[in-house]
This record gives C-alpha cells, structure tokens and sequence, in this order.
C-alpha cells in the first residue's frame, strides 16, 4: 500500500509502477528476485538488516545510491562496517551519490577507499556527497572453496541436458538472457520422467527456524509464484490454478508450526477446521495450515509452454542420451550413447537428475535415486466437492476429467519404475485415514506412475558449477586442521560446466528459482540468492562437510581418496 501510494504521484510510470506492485514480494526477509518488463530489468530485493543482508551479497556493483533517511534519523543504515560492506561489492571506478552531506558519512567513505567531493545538491538541498572508488577490495570470500567461478564464453551457446523442469527452466532462463540453448533428452517428449505426473503442487516449505533452507524455500516459492501468474496472463491456455492449498496437521512438525508460526499471512497461516473445511470442501476435524497462494498445475504443460515461449532460442533434441562429456579447444562437446556428437557449445548445465552420476565430470555428486509412486484415484460424488490441495503424509488434488492424483510414496534404493499395488494400498491407506469415507475403491483396481526422483540426503538442489574434484579434494585436504579460509584459494571449476539437479518432490517449487541461480553464474550476474543459500546449494557442500570432519577414507582397491557419507545429514545450513 505504501509503494502504490508513493508511486501514484507519477501517473505517467504507470505501466511501470504496475508491473511492479505485481510483483513485490510480501515481506518476508530475505533475498527476492523479481524479472521484470520482459526480462529486461532484474531486480534483486534483499528485505531485512542491512548490513546482515548485503553481507549475504555475492555481487559487483557499478552504482550505489545511499538513501537509509537522514543519518540522525537512522543511524543503523550509516555504519562503517555497511562501508566496509560497499567497498567488497565494488570494483575501481564504481560510484556513489547520497543525498547526506554529513562529515562522518564522507570520512567513513573515505576510509573504506572512495574518493568523495561535495557537490550541488537538488531543491533545498545546498550540498550533497558524490564520489567514486580509488582502491582495489578484496571480495572477502570467507569459504572460497563455494566461491563462485567468472566465467567469459566466446559465444552465448550452451546446452542443456534434461527435459524435465529443471532443465526447462534453465534453458528458458538462459533463453531470456540472449544464450542459444540445445536441450536435450534421452525421451521422445519433454517431462517423461520425475517431471512426467499429470499434476503437482506448489507449496512453500515452512519452517519456525531461520536457516538457509528455509530461506531458499520462500524465496524460491514466490519467485515461482511471480513466473506463473506471469505466464497465466501471457496464455490463457496454461493450467496453473491458484486455489490455495491445505496443510493437514499429520505431524508433530506441522502441530507445532500450527500453534507457533509468526510469517506473513501471505506465506501461511493457521486456520480453524471449520474454516479448513471451507475452503476444502471436505470434513476436516482438527486447526489446519493454509497457503492462500499456493496451488497445482500440469508439469509438462508448464515445459511445453515454457518452451513454446523461448522457441525462437531453443533447440530441441529428443532420443539423445549424453553419456561423455569432453573439452575440445575451451568448449564442450555432448557425446551421446553411440559416441556421435549431438553438439558443441561453450557451457553445458547438466539437469538430467540421476543421469548425473553417468558422467565422468560429476559421478561424485552426492544425489541418489529415490522411487515415488502416485495413484489415480476415480472421481466419486463426495471427492468432486474437493476444491484445494489437501496435504497429509501424502496429498490428494482436485478431480481432473473424472479422476484425483493422489500420492505419492518415497522409496528409497528402489530403481524400477513399474506401478505396484502395495504403493497404491499405501497411498490409498493415507487417504482413508486422514480424509475417510471419501471413497470405497478397492487398491488393486488403481492405476497410476512410478517415477525415480533425484534426491540429496538434506533435500536441497545440488545448484551450481562443478569442480575438478581430484583438485578440490587435494586443495582441501586439511580442512579439518581448522586453517584460516584465507590461506585456501578458490577451488578450481570446470569452466562452463554446472548442475541443477537434486530438486526431489520440491520442483515445481524450487526449479525457477534454481534456473536464475545457474543463469546469473554463467552471466557473471549479481546472484539471486544470498551467500548462505547458494552455499547451501552448492554441489560439492558434502564433500566439505565431510573434510572439515576428516571423513574421507582411501579405498582399499586403489589410492583415490573416496567420500564417507554413509549417514551423513546436512541441515542445509553450512
């Protein structure tokens, strides 16, 4: 409310103004990145303490304008640490304006290495501050071994390996910044695997703690959130329905979250079972957790159209199978299952999900394959009442041409993919227990999907570049020693060579998101994420973890150095 009204008084940047109350994020702290006006503009929100915040940042800056109010009004925002801070952000002949005169903000300048003058200052204003940097800032990278590689293509040419949502996110988030994409896939179509149910949910992931999961997840989720109502205008034809979606207390988590969650009402909020009731349609007995703007969609509809979008800058090759990759003169070439080259370009994004671990480059990647089943359960008088998403251990969507997904199982170390009864009896027994007597069917007449999610053991994405992990493990030894991060250099990548992958039964969420993040690194961006959410995701976060503790081990068949992760958890916060 405050942002219309103090945008009104221009009524001529209207168009403008508009697009970006639509977009604005409630305020929930964090990093929030915002495309706007046909990908031209990215706008990076970072909402909480500033200096907490833009020492999160991973960015250069060209420009700053400082404007936290008067310093005697906010002293906060006028700190030599927020400085400090600048000088990091900035390179030679960055600048800065601020409207304050005030000598100790020109003396704090000064000493963090700007060159400040006085200048003439606008209305009333006799005099304000201008200058530029003089000195060379160190980047303060305190973990250079997720330090994030700059990377100089001699052509905007990548490819991208996955047809799923990841990779179709990514390559119409690279597509929307100028590159020219070969996306491939070993199916005959887009979205045949992980990606392949006919419908899925958009949920955040709540959590009472502040950790960079959780950061991830509500950034994540609205950025989503942004891209689809977005794409809704832009076709009529596309199936995202924001109905909302409830959250059954089937936890002991998600009681507590119930009684003791303090988010914007936006997020979520708890509601009475009477109201729950409502807005499902269906009995439900007990307080509930709502998600206003959350909802469901097709996936491979989502791909088609996504595709449909960036078609003048994607191209697309089904039955290929990556099975090498090889550097040949500073550029990759994709070598397929029969050894021909399907193409050569100067990046390549790997989001093929486990097809990872096929792949000399990344074999190490910390991911497994975890097995999901969804029933499609045949629509009855009392389920057509459904009118939301209801989550439990598991979830059922409103009815769609006479049937209900509903699901879905999480098996791990399982890889078939053939539909089995006692997954359909499981699903149907979650059903019955948390929603009864909403149907009679008997399990062994279901049909449905199996599917192999790709999955980390701390349920985040594995997001970013990959490392020569020869080099990083003999770089990183001796973490254990507990050495200052200073004497370590950044670790060696792979140049052009990323992952989005590892994104499980959280997609739909965290894909769009995720594609940002691998498109700013490969345009040496501003990141859309804070330094402890892509630390969080960087791909080779376990292999630190189990450095710093000392747990790699020698394999006894040779003299390479192995991981030791049996067991190991990661909170997602390092």
């Amino acid at each position: 409310d405050d942002l219309h009204r103090a945008l009104s008084v221009w009524p001529e940047f209207e168009p403008y103004s508009t697009e970006l109350i639509q977009a604005y994020p409630p305020a929930v702290e964090g990093y929030h990145q915002l495309n706007l006006f046909d990908h031209r503009v990215s706008l990076t929100l970072m909402l909480g303490e500033a200096e907490t915040m833009f020492e999160q940042l991973d960015a250069r800056v060209d420009a700053w304008y400082l404007d936290g109010f008067a310093p005697g009004k906010n002293p906060d925002m006028w700190t030599q640490d927020l400085f400090q801070q600048m000088a990091r952000l900035s390179h030679e002949d960055t600048r800065f304006s601020t409207f304050t005169a005030a000598g100790f903000v020109r003396r704090g300048l000064e000493a963090a290495g700007f060159s400040v003058n006085k200048v003439k200052g606008f209305g009333q204003k006799r005099e304000m501050l201008a200058g530029v940097m003089t000195a060379t800032a160190s980047s303060g990278q305190n973990q250079p071994w997720f330090q994030v590689p700059e990377f100089t293509p001699a052509t905007k040419r990548v490819a991208v390996v996955g047809a799923g949502i990841a990779g179709v996110t990514t390559a119409w988030a690279l597509a929307n910044r100028g590159w020219q994409v070969e996306l491939i896939d070993k199916q005959d179509d887009l979205a045949q695997e992980g990606s392949g149910n006919p419908a899925g949910v958009i949920l955040p992931r709540i959590s009472l703690d502040h950790s960079a999961e959780a950061e991830f997840y509500n950034s994540a989720y609205f950025h989503a959130l942004r891209e689809l109502e977005k794409t809704s205008v832009d076709d009529t034809t596309h199936n995202w329905q924001m109905s909302g979606v409830i959250q059954l207390a089937s936890s002991e988590r998600i009681k507590k979250q119930i009684k003791q969650l303090d988010v914007p009402a936006e997020l979520a909020h708890a509601i009475s079972a009477e109201r729950a009731s409502d807005i499902s349609g269906m009995t439900i007995t007990d307080e509930a957790l709502y998600y206003p703007r959350a909802g469901w969609l097709c996936p491979q509809q989502l791909c088609r159209l996504l595709l449909e979008q960036a078609s003048d800058r994607i191209t697309v090759h089904y039955h290929r199978e990556l099975s090498r990759l090889e550097s040949v003169h500073n550029r990759w070439q994709l070598h397929d299952v029969e050894d021909g080259v399907i193409c050569e370009t100067d990046a390549v994004v790997l989001a093929n999900a486990n097809g990872v671990k096929n792949i000399k480059q990344t074999a190490w990647l910390a991911v497994e394959a975890v097995r999901g089943q969804i029933s499609y359960l045949p629509a009855t008088t009392r389920s057509q009442q459904i009118h939301t998403p209801i989550c439990y251990e598991g979830y059922i969507l409103p009815q769609r041409d006479g049937q209900h997904v509903m699901g879905a199982t999480f098996k791990p170390g399982q890889d078939s993919i053939a539909v089995n009864l006692p997954e359909h009896e499981e699903n149907l027994a979650q059903l019955e227990h948390w929603l009864p007597d909403i149907t009679t069917v008997d399990a062994a007449s279901l049909h449905g999907r199996a599917a192999l999610r790709a999955v980390a053991s701390d349920r985040m994405p594995l997001v970013g570049a990959v490392v020569d992990i020869a080099h990083f493990k003999n770089t990183y030894a001796d973490l254990q020693k507990g050495k200052p991060a200073s004497q370590y250099q950044p670790a060696i990548c792979y140049a052009g060579l990323y992952v989005n992958v590892g994104h499980g039964a959280r997609g739909l969420t965290s894909c769009f998101l995720s594609a940002d993040l691998i498109a700013a690194q490969l345009n040496n961006e501003p990141l859309p994420v804070s330094r402890r959410v892509q630390y969080a995701l960087n791909p080779t976060r376990f292999m630190v973890r189990a450095l710093k503790k000392g747990q790699l081990v020698k394999n006894e068949n040779n003299n390479n150095t192995t991981d030791d992760l049996s067991g190991h958890k990661c909170t997602g916060g390092l």
